[in-house]
């Protein structure tokens, strides 16, 4: 189920369109396999933004995505010495709308994380969607790529 507007507790999720644009030509070179990865920042939500790409090692890797359990250790450690945190969590969905399915609010286990989806076919305004998730229910965050 999906609200029409988030709550006003949740604050845009800002990224540079440098970053809106690897993230799109990422789901693009993948083909029909979802991708998947972190985004994180410093503390003050002020610093760039790191982008850390998953291996997605689903079985299913055209419908779903499960990251490499080593690869996100790998990823958090990185944050933690680096002083970030963790502000999105993105996969792609390469054939369908970026919305998330039952499997991505089933599956989303940060809440306070916005989850970012990215539909790289799709019309321009829809390609990246952000989300706060809480296992059931969606509502759109406002997402600005400048």
């Amino acid at each position: 189920m999906s609200r029409d507007v988030a709550p006003t507790t949740e604050a845009p999720l800002r990224l540079t369109g440098a970053l809106c644009e690897t993230l799109i030509a990422q789901a693009r070179a993948a083909e029909d396999r979802e991708i998947c990865g972190f985004l994180a920042c410093t503390s003050d939500r002020h610093g760039p933004i790191t982008r850390y790409v998953i291996h997605n090692r689903a079985c299913q890797a055209d419908s779903r995505f499960e990251m490499d359990p080593a690869e996100q250790i790998a990823a958090f450690r990185a944050m933690r010495e680096r002083g970030e945190q963790l502000i999105a969590i993105y996969h792609s969905h390469p054939t369908s709308p970026a919305i998330p399915s039952a499997h991505d609010l089933a599956g989303h286990s940060y809440p306070g994380v916005a989850a970012l989806i990215i539909s790289p076919h799709a019309a321009p305004d829809q390609r990246l969607r952000a989300w706060a998730l809480n296992g059931a229910e969606a509502w759109p965050i406002t997402l600005l790529c400048r």
